[in-house]
């Protein structure tokens, strides 16, 4: 089979699964419009109160956390002392040792210059409260250099931190122990191939050309099984078996659908996605007003 025939047999088979897919289904209308909350870029559900999620801005915002509900109004404030939002790209929460936990990425960097980035590890705040200390930072470097990272998810089968470099791909996907030191170096563990189901467009742009397909998020579902990404003109699910490795999961088409065309989201960057409680997938990201999105991927959590 040549490269070209090849290439046309895996795009003919993502669009079969693109045409067999029920239609993106938005629950009720909800957005974000509070002005703290400008650069939305990550969200995570709260597990502590099913109708609230976490969410975060982007760089040159304060290091605040946001609780809002699932109709995008800010409910909560709260402060992580001590922390630098140098460019927080993604949130995720996660249950730990018992305990419900967040997980905060530190980890843009637009340029690939930054000599080490950060996870930052805190409870989750309780409701009412209006500052939260991380109990652990995990300062890290990958092994080939500096990455822009603006995915990250919480495996609950390994404890592993997952990190997902946001490049057209073939993208490198990175762990990181999380009971590991709090100085590591991130181990890559598999590589999200060049899959994209759709051609490019005639006339692209080279900020297009470098980030067609490119992910801006992610989140694993709580048993491990169905990682969710994002892009900006797409969502997906990649699945795996009991105990199979992200390597041979992430070779695989995954389940895909597309976003609102920019007619009916506006300015918004779609930047920022989680599970929700009820097994659907929560979306949003920068400029206001931003959509607040609830889809129901057709594959069970």
């Amino acid at each position: 089979m040549t490269t070209m025939t090849a290439w046309r047999f895996r795009r003919g088979c993502a669009l079969l699964l693109l045409a067999g897919l029920p239609s993106v289904r938005a629950a009720v209308p909800a957005a974000v419009t509070d002005t703290r909350l400008p650069e939305l870029s990550g969200c995570s559900r709260s597990r502590l109160d099913p109708q609230r999620l976490w969410v975060h801005n982007d760089s040159g915002n304060p290091a605040q956390l946001y609780a809002i509900d699932l109709r995008g109004q800010v409910r909560q404030t709260v402060a992580v002392a001590g922390a630098e939002a140098r460019d927080w790209e993604d949130i995720a929460s996660f249950r730990w040792h018992g305990m419900p936990y967040l997980a905060l990425a530190d980890t843009g960097d637009n340029f690939a210059w930054r000599d080490d980035v950060a996870v930052l590890l805190l409870q989750e705040p309780a409701a009412g409260a209006r500052r939260a200390t991380p109990l652990r930072t995990i300062r890290f470097r990958y092994p080939d250099g500096a990455h822009d990272v603006e995915s990250l998810a919480v495996d609950p089968v390994s404890d592993d931190i997952l990190l997902l470099e946001k490049r057209r791909p073939p993208a490198r996907l990175y762990r990181l122990a999380l009971d590991g030191p709090e100085r590591q170096q991130a181990e890559p563990i598999a590589v999200l191939p060049d899959w994209w189901p759709e051609p490019p467009t005639p006339v692209e742009t080279l900020g297009a050309q470098h980030y067609r397909g490119a992910v801006a998020a992610m989140d694993l579902s709580d048993d491990g099984l169905h990682l969710a990404m994002l892009t900006s003109t797409h969502w997906m699910v990649f699945t795996r078996t009991v105990s199979e490795s992200w390597a041979s999961a992430l070779a695989r088409a995954p389940q895909i659908a597309r976003l609102p065309e920019p007619a009916a989201r506006g300015d918004t960057l779609f930047e920022a996605l989680c599970w929700a409680a009820d097994g659907g997938l929560w979306i949003s990201g920068e400029r206001l007003p931003a959509p607040l999105l609830h889809l129901d991927p057709e594959s069970p959590r």
